[in-house]
C-alpha cells in the first residue's frame, strides 16, 4: 500500500515537473515565432491596374527581388546572339561533283548520238547541216529527260549551245564548273547564302574561263549545280543557346525600407503591383507554411537547449524559476532583435542577452545561447545581409561574456560596452571590405555597431537590478554590493557584536583563499562569512567572542538551555536574512554553516551534570538542525568557522599545532559526515588545509618583544649623562696638550735667542 502510494507520488510530482517545462517550452516557442513572422501576417492593400490610389504606399522593409522582365529579356537578347552552328557536309561535295560528272557524261552520249566526234573539234554534218539533223530527229526530248534527271532549270537553248559546241570547250566548260564549285562549296554554303553564291560562282568561272564564251555557258550550269555544303547542327546550337541563357545574371532590384512604391492619387501601374506582391502587401494571406516552418526551427533550438541543460547544467535545468530567466531573456532579445533591426541590423544589441544570462546563470551557457540567438536573427533578416548581422551579434555577444567573465562592479559594464563597440567597428570594417561596400556605408554602418556596444551596456546596467530582485540573482555586483560594511546588517553586527563581526572577517578571508584554491565562487564564499553569523546579533552577550564587557550568561543556565540558545543563531540569522532580502545563496550559508554538529561543549558539560544526577542525556538536543552543507561554499565556511574558533585556544601557537589542529577539523568534519553533501572532494580538502595552515601561521608569526617606554627614556638619560662626562675629560686633556706645547715653544724661543 506505501509502495504504491510512493509510486503515485512521484508520478504526480513527474507530471508537474514535465508539464512546467512543457508549458515554457510551448510559449517560448509560440512568442519567438511570433516576433519573427510578424512580417507574414496580412495587410489590407487591393489595388487594381488603372485605379487610382487613395494613400501612400511604402515598402515596410528593405527587400531585394529579381525582375522578372527584365532578367526574361535579357535572356531572349542573350539566345539571339548566338550564332548558329554549321557544320561542313564533305558528302554533299561529293555528290554535286558526281552529278556535275554524270551530266556532261549523258551530255556526250547525246552529243554523239547527233554526229559529234570526240576526235574532231567540229561536228560530222553527214552531208547535211546541224538544223537538218534537227529536223529530222528533235533532241528537245532528250534535253527535257536531262534536265529532268538531274533538277535542272537550264534554257533549252543553252543545252543546244553546249551540244554544238567544240570537244575541248566543252571539257573546258566542265573543268571550269567543277573547280569553282568545288572552291565555293569547301569554304561553305549555308542554305540563306546561295543565291548570293551564285552570284559569286559566275564571277569564278568567268575567272578560270579562256572565253567569254564559254564563261557565258558554263554560268548557268554552274548556278544550277551549285548547292548547299553548311547545315545547322541543331543540338549544338541549342547547347550553346542554352549556356548563353544561363549565364545571364538575374536582374536584381533593391527596394529601401520606407521606399514609396505608390503616390496618394497616382494611377497603379502593373509594374507597382508586381511589386505589391513581391512586398506580400498585394492581396497577402496568412503563409501559414512560412509560419510552420519558423516554428518547427524554433522548437528545434529550443529542444537542444533543453538537452545542453539537461546534460551539463542538471541543476539550472531542474531550477523553474532559472529556466523562465532564461526564457524571459530569450524572447526579450528577440524582441529588441525586432525592433532595432528595424533601424539597422548592426544596431541589434546581442551582446545585452550574452552579459544577462553570463552574469545571472553562467558564462559558458551564455556562450551558448549567444551562438543560437545570433542564428535565430537569420530567420528574422532574410534577404538582408542576414550573415553579416549574424556574425556581428555573434561576436559581439562572444565579446560581451569573455569581458565581464570575472566582473566584480558595475562600472566593468561600461568598458565591456566600449569593447564591444570597439571590436564592432573592427568587424563592420572588415566585412564592409570583404562585400566592396562603399566608405560612406561602412561608416554608417560603423556608427551603429559602435551605437550596439554602447546600448548593450546601458540596458544590462539598467535591467541587471530588477531580474536580481525578481529572481532572487547572486550576481558578483549584487555580492560586492553585500560586502561594503556599511551595509545595515554589517554596520549593526560591528557596533552590537564587535567579536563576531571580527571573526567573520577572518573567516571571510580565510575561505575567500581556500575557495580560489578549489575552483567555488571565491566572491559569493567570502560575502557569505561575513553573513554566517549574523543570527548573534540577536544575544550577542551569549557569545564568547562578545563577551569581554559581559558576564558568561551560561554559568547560570542549564547545558540544554544554553545549547539551545547557541543553536538558535542559525535560524535568527536566516530570519535575519529574509528580512534584509539576501540572496538565497547567501541564506543557504547562513542555514548550513554549522550542518547537524555537535555543541560539544554544552554536550560534555551535559554529560558531567548528569553524571552527578544519574540521568541521561540527548544528544540530537545538542546538534544543530542543519542541513548540511549543499555546496563548496558552505562548505569550506564550515570548516574556517571551526578552525578560527578552535584556534583562539592555542596557547602556544607553532607551525606544527597549527597544522595538526587543521589536519584535526577536517578530519572531524568528515568523520561526522559534515561534508558528505557538498562538493568537496579528498584532493579539495587537501589543498583546503594547506591553504588554512599557511594562513594561520602567518596570523600566529612570533614578534620581538619591544622594549618598555620608561626603560627608554632612562636609558636615553644615561647616555646622555656618560656624553656629558666624556665631552668635560676630552676638554680637560685638550687644555693640558695645549699647556705642555706652549712651555716648550718659551724654551724653544729663548735658545734661539741665546
Amino acid at each position: 500500500m506505501k509502495k504504491g502510494k510512493f509510486s503515485k507520488n512521484t508520478k504526480n510530482l513527474f507530471d508537474k515537473f514535465f508539464f512546467h517545462r512543457l508549458l515554457v517550452l510551448f510559449l517560448v516557442v509560440s512568442a519567438i515565432t511570433f516576433i519573427i513572422s510578424i512580417n507574414f501576417f496580412p495587410g489590407k492593400i487591393n489595388f487594381k491596374e488603372g485605379e487610382v490610389a487613395n494613400k501612400d504606399i511604402v515598402a515596410p522593409q528593405t527587400i531585394e527581388y529579381v525582375d522578372q522582365k527584365a532578367t526574361e529579356k535579357l535572356k531572349d537578347e542573350a539566345a539571339r546572339s548566338i550564332k548558329e552552328v554549321y557544320n561542313l557536309n564533305l558528302a554533299s561535295i561529293e555528290n554535286v561533283e558526281k552529278d556535275i560528272a554524270n551530266f556532261f557524261t549523258d551530255l556526250k552520249e547525246i552529243r554523239a548520238q547527233y554526229g559529234f566526234s570526240e576526235n574532231n573539234t567540229t561536228f560530222d554534218v553527214r552531208d547535211s547541216q546541224i538544223s537538218d539533223i534537227f529536223n529530222e530527229d528533235d533532241p528537245i526530248t532528250e534535253i527535257r529527260n536531262l534536265n529532268e534527271k538531274y533538277s535542272l532549270y537550264l534554257e533549252e537553248s543553252t543545252i543546244i549551245n553546249l551540244l554544238e559546241i567544240d570537244h575541248e570547250s566543252l571539257k573546258e566548260i566542265e573543268k571550269s564548273i567543277f573547280l569553282s564549285i568545288r572552291k565555293l562549296m569547301e569554304q561553305g554554303i549555308r542554305e540563306d547564302d546561295l543565291e548570293e553564291m551564285k552570284k559569286q560562282i559566275i564571277k569564278e568561272i568567268s575567272d578560270v574561263s579562256t572565253s567569254s564564251y564559254v564563261a557565258f555557258l558554263a554560268s548557268p550550269l554552274g548556278e544550277e549545280f551549285l548547292k548547299p555544303s553548311l547545315f545547322l547542327d541543331v543540338e549544338a546550337t541549342e547547347k550553346k543557346r542554352i549556356e548563353s541563357i544561363a549565364n545571364v545574371r538575374d536582374v536584381k532590384n533593391i527596394i529601401r525600407k520606407d521606399q514609396i512604391i505608390i503616390r496618394k492619387g497616382e494611377i497603379v501601374k502593373p509594374d507597382q503591383i508586381e511589386i505589391l506582391k513581391i512586398l506580400g502587401l498585394q492581396n497577402s494571406i496568412l503563409h501559414f507554411r512560412n509560419i510552420l516552418g519558423l516554428f518547427s526551427v524554433n522548437l528545434l533550438f529550443i529542444f537542444l537547449i533543453g538537452i545542453y541543460l539537461y546534460i551539463f547544467y542538471r541543476r539550472l535545468y531542474e531550477d523553474i524559476n532559472k529556466l523562465i530567466l532564461l526564457s524571459i531573456i530569450y524572447v526579450f532579445m528577440m524582441l529588441l532583435a525586432k525592433i532595432s533591426g528595424e533601424i539597422s541590423g548592426y544596431l541589434i544589441p546581442m551582446a545585452f542577452a550574452s552579459m544577462l544570462i553570463a552574469i545571472t546563470i553562467d558564462s559558458r551557457l551564455s556562450l551558448w545561447m549567444t551562438f543560437l540567438l545570433s542564428i535565430n536573427l537569420g530567420f528574422m533578416f532574410l534577404g538582408e545581409g542576414e550573415i553579416s548581422f549574424i556574425i556581428i551579434a555573434f561576436i559581439g555577444g562572444v565579446v560581451a561574456v569573455f569581458s565581464i567573465r570575472k566582473a566584480i562592479q558595475r562600472s566593468s559594464l561600461t568598458r565591456a560596452g566600449l569593447l564591444i563597440a570597439v571590436i564592432n567597428v573592427f568587424t563592420i570594417f572588415a566585412l564592409g571590405l570583404i562585400s566592396n561596400n562603399t566608405t560612406q556605408m561602412i561608416l554608417e554602418n560603423s556608427m551603429w555597431g559602435a551605437l550596439n556596444g554602447i546600448i548593450s551596456a546601458i540596458l544590462t546596467i539598467g535591467i541587471l537590478p530588477f531580474l536580481e530582485s525578481l529572481f532572487d540573482i547572486t550576481s558578483s555586483f549584487k555580492l560586492m554590493e553585500l560586502s561594503n560594511p556599511n551595509q545595515p546588517l554589517l554596520k549593526q553586527l560591528l557596533v552590537e557584536a564587535p567579536g563576531t563581526y571580527h571573526h567573520s572577517v577572518v573567516v571571510g578571508n580565510l575561505a575567500e583563499t581556500a575557495s580560489e584554491e578549489v575552483g567555488g565562487n571565491a566572491l559569493l564564499t567570502r560575502v557569505g562569512a561575513y553573513y554566517h553569523d549574523i543570527g548573534k546579533l540577536k544575544r550577542p552577550y551569549f557569545f564568547s567572542e562578545n563577551q569581554d564587557a559581559y558576564k558568561n550568561s551560561h554559568d547560570d543556565m542549564e547545558p540544554s538551555l544554553s545549547a539551545l540558545v547557541i543553536a538558535s543563531h542559525v535560524k535568527d540569522g536566516v530570519e535575519m536574512a529574509k528580512k534584509y532580502r539576501l540572496p538565497k545563496a547567501i541564506i543557504d550559508i547562513i542555514n548550513q554553516h554549522h550542518g547537524t554538529g555537535l555543541i560539544s561543549y554544552f554536550f560534555h558539560k551535559a554529560l558531567q551534570t548528569n553524571a552527578v544526577k544519574s540521568g541521561t542525556v540527548n544528544e540530537e538536543n545538542y546538534r544543530y538542525s542543519g542541513p548540511k552543507p549543499q555546496s563548496k561554499e558552505a562548505g569550506i565556511i564550515m570548516l574556517a568557522d571551526i578552525l578560527e574558533a578552535e584556534a583562539r585556544t592555542l596557547n602556544s601557537p607553532t607551525s606544527s599545532r597549527i597544522k595538526n589542529l587543521t589536519q584535526s577539523v577536517v578530519n572531524r568534519c568528515l568523520e561526522n559526515g559534515q561534508l558528505d553533501e557538498c562538493n568537496l572532494t579528498l584532493k579539495d580538502l587537501t589543498k583546503i588545509k594547506e591553504v588554512f595552515s599557511k594562513i594561520f601561521i602567518g596570523m600566529f608569526h612570533s614578534r620581538i618583544e619591544y622594549p618598555d617606554e620608561e626603560l627608554i627614556s632612562q636609558l636615553k638619560k644615561e647616555q646622555m649623562q656618560n656624553e656629558s662626562v666624556n665631552k668635560k675629560q676630552t676638554e680637560k686633556t685638550n687644555q693640558s696638550y695645549e699647556n705642555k706645547n706652549g712651555d716648550k715653544n718659551n724654551i724653544e724661543d729663548g735658545e734661539s735667542k741665546t
